[in-house]
């Protein structure tokens, strides 16, 4: 091969395709070249590369996929003086390399016999030496596994600097699918388990979550095989078995992917039959040698295109008879379908050798994970949109149980206030009618349990309560205002008014004497602080600490209420100061933005 017209400026790395000599049968080394040799190399024929020797036909002989053969290709007029590299990507099975008279690399051991040979088959990059002469390169391959043998990858010859940058590229590449996969199982398995938490069902996250890991490892034994260089003690068979295994196992998985993905693309019983047929497979993948088990490999291939032609079509047919609702999900369905089929047909061509390079498989998977991913993290979030909706009604009927607790206990005492009142103090009566009649009509004047009122509506409600009250208890009571009235933000109904019932109730009138309850509403900072203070008889903390954790009876409403509705609501809790003899504060914050805080919670 005559390299005189080669510009190594502009073209630093150079395909050594063309016919070489081919020696069948023979592994022959530099020295059975030489002049002073003795015994002269009988010549088989010239075998192009890349290509194959199973089936060609040399001098009246088709060559079987089982043998060994030398090739041989001298290069002349090298058009460089220095180091220069030499790549191998692909001889199948196993390979000897000379370059210049001196062994470049070696790939498992050819032989004549296959008692002695050992297969070997991964990419291989050397250097050697080059004063601008004739080089000669010999390449010893042996096959006694592998469907067909030859050298079916082009060998490329390069200046070092570019062949250590392709070399690095093409490992960067296995790298990275093999950690993006992987970090997608990941992902996934993650989403599963947090499902799972909830209770959801979500297998196809499962599902694809080991489909990822299983491709990721088998894809990375491929083409460059990255996983080989974490993996360098062990043998080249159970590297390619390992292969085969995951990548078949991988197969079963995304049959089982498609069952869980939608109703009428496999049915289950075709789910069944290719799992049996995978796991046939596997088992023999596990415990025969490569050339036994690989017998059964054109039929796994064929079986690989039919599932898949079969997964395309419906794919494409259901896609046609859809929903415009649905129109996204079949949409990513049929290109993550279609690139399953163009990476089984990539691969499929490079292990026939009709194919010399499979770079675009990685682009068809990469295709594959990031398309599914996509639809599944459309069905995850809706899984997630669907539990929060079904969350907020939980909590919304909560928070409804716990306002429809919220009676005004009052109103039986005022009415028998009224009763008593009607034959002493007629006048005073008639002003507890009307009070009454203003606090129920600001009590139930809510269109919907979830409405909000706001913070001048709910101290209306409260200034109704407590002239009610002090109709009721006289000069014992006494109520003083520290409330902003600038302050105006939505706030949920009756939060205030059972606060100051029990104020009154509870801590001023259980004393003889009564006292005086304090409402105050001020902003501080980013918070607006509602608090109710009273100087009654006061609570023991004990007290204090069950009213708050403990629901009340069916007599009051408590404490524990409030709490539990600040709670579901904002998030937070109340405060409450009290000591005996000395009265009680009890408090809460709610964010000053708190109106755009309740419409995002959905107004509750």
């Amino acid at each position: 091969m005559d390299l005189s017209a080669w510009n190594i400026q502009k073209d630093p790395t150079l395909k050594l395709d063309g016919e070489w000599e081919f020696y069948w049968n023979q592994l022959l080394g530099p020295e059975d070249f030489q002049p002073d040799g003795g015994r002269i190399p009988q010549l088989t024929g010239y075998m192009r590369v890349p290509s194959i020797w199973s089936g060609k036909e040399l001098n009246g002989t088709v060559l079987p996929a089982f043998g060994c053969a030398t090739y041989r290709l001298v290069l002349k007029n090298i058009p460089y003086h220095g180091v220069l590299g030499l790549k191998k990507e692909n001889v199948r099975l196993s390979s000897r390399v000379y370059v210049d008279g001196q062994e470049l690399f070696s790939d498992g051991v050819p032989s004549l016999t296959e008692a002695e040979y050992e297969s070997g088959n991964n990419p291989q990059l050397g250097f050697y030496y080059c004063d601008g002469s004739e080089l000669e390169i010999i390449v010893q391959a042996a096959n006694y596994d592998y469907i067909n043998g030859g050298i079916p990858v082009s060998f490329k010859i390069g200046e070092q600097t570019a062949m250590l940058s392709q070399q690095e590229k093409g490992n960067l590449l296995g790298f990275s699918v093999l950690v993006t996969l992987w970090s997608i199982a990941l992902l996934y398995l993650i989403f599963f388990i947090n499902a799972r938490f909830f209770k959801r069902k979500a297998a196809s996250l499962l599902s694809f979550a080991i489909f990822c890991f299983l491709f990721a490892v088998g894809n990375a034994l491929t083409d460059q095989r990255p996983l080989v260089m974490m993996l360098p003690d062990i043998s080249f068979e159970a590297i390619f078995k390992m292969k085969d295994f995951f990548l078949s196992a991988s197969l079963i998985v995304v049959t089982v992917i498609f069952y869980q993905a939608r109703k009428g693309i496999i049915s289950l019983r075709m789910t069944g039959i290719v799992s049996a047929v995978y796991g046939c497979y596997l088992i023999a993948v596990l415990i025969l040698p490569i050339y036994i088990y690989y017998k059964l490999h054109p039929f796994i291939m064929l079986l690989n295109t039919i599932v898949l032609i079969i997964l395309l079509v419906r794919t494409t047919v259901l896609f046609l008879r859809c929903k415009k609702s649905d129109v996204l999900d079949y949409l990513l369905l049929f290109i993550a379908i279609l690139a399953l089929n163009l990476y089984s047909a990539d691969s499929i061509l490079f292990a026939l050798s009709l194919k010399t390079v499979s770079s675009l498989c990685q682009i068809y998977i990469i295709t594959f994970a990031f398309v599914t991913i996509f639809r599944l993290s459309m069905h995850y979030y809706e899984v997630l949109a669907n539990l929060r909706i079904s969350m907020k009604r939980t909590q919304d009927a909560e928070i409804a149980f716990l306002r429809s607790q919220i009676k005004p206990h009052f109103l039986y005492n005022a009415l028998n206030s009224i009763a008593a009142l009607c034959k002493e103090a007629p006048d005073q009566a008639e002003d507890v009618v009307i009070q009454l009649s203003e606090y129920l009509r600001g009590s139930f004047d809510f269109k919907t349990l979830d409405s909000l009122t706001t913070v001048k509506k709910e101290t209306e409600l409260l200034e109704a309560y407590l002239n009610i009250e002090k109709v009721r208890f006289g000069k014992r009571l006494n109520v003083e205002y520290d409330i902003d009235e600038s302050i105006n933000l939505p706030i949920p109904p009756l939060i205030l008014q059972p606060l100051v019932e029990n104020a009154v109730r509870h801590g001023l009138m259980s004393g003889v004497s009564g006292g005086t309850v304090k409402i105050s509403i001020k902003k501080e900072m980013a918070n607006v602080v509602f608090a109710i203070e009273d100087d009654g008889i006061g609570m023991e903390p004990s007290q204090v600490k069950r009213l708050l954790e403990q629901a009340p009876d069916e007599n009051g409403v408590g404490l524990w209420n409030i709490n539990q509705r600040l709670r579901l609501i904002y998030g937070n809790e109340l405060e409450v100061w009290s000591e005996r003899g000395a009265g009680t504060r009890v408090s809460f914050q709610l964010p000053w933005n708190s109106q755009e805080t309740s419409l995002s919670r959905g107004n509750l």
